[in-house]
């Protein structure tokens, strides 16, 4: 399932806490949302330095944290998905019912757009990041920003495997 970003740096330096990249997301939808104002909110987050990514997932029952050293990276990966199909289908089933298709089909496209980012470890292990467009946050992360993550682990792999 996908998640809505309320956090995002990606730069070639570092930010305050020593990362080149912090994504934060949480579950979609206006119950996470208000989970997340009254600081229950599960979260995914990751934070690449030069020399570790670290990914942590909370719920409401408990935290996973997994640290990688970035030695141990073999590649890194980024897609994206445009649900044109589901919005079309949404478009003429609903379009009789006084227009409201050519509404409701390009909303739901707008907002389902998903991208996904992660990492391929040595041992075989994957961790990915998938995340839509947050409406609520204001967050609206393209394919080209998606990419820029990519390169910058490009970079620390590369430096790190010298």
């Amino acid at each position: 399932m996908a998640l809505v970003i309320k956090k995002w740096y990606a730069g070639t330096e570092q930010n305050a806490d020593g990362n080149y990249v912090h994504l934060v997301g949480r579950q979609a939808g206006l119950f996470a949302w208000l989970l997340s104002v009254v600081g229950l909110d599960p979260t995914t987050e990751v934070k690449i330095n030069d020399r570790l990514i670290v990914f942590t997932s909370a719920s409401l029952s408990g935290r996973t944290t997994r640290v990688i050293p970035m030695k141990s990276l073999t590649s890194a990966f980024y897609g994206y998905e445009k649900p044109w199909k589901e919005a079309l289908a949404l478009t003429l089933v609903l379009a009789p019912v006084f227009f409201i298709g050519f509404l409701v089909g390009p909303l739901y496209y707008f907002l389902n757009k998903t991208i996904a980012i992660g990492v391929v470890e040595g041992s075989g292990w994957s961790g990915g990041f998938a995340f839509k467009r947050s409406v609520i946050e204001g967050q609206n992360i393209d394919e080209q920003t998606a990419y820029k993550v990519i390169d910058i682990v490009r970079g620390l792999i590369e430096k790190n495997t010298a």
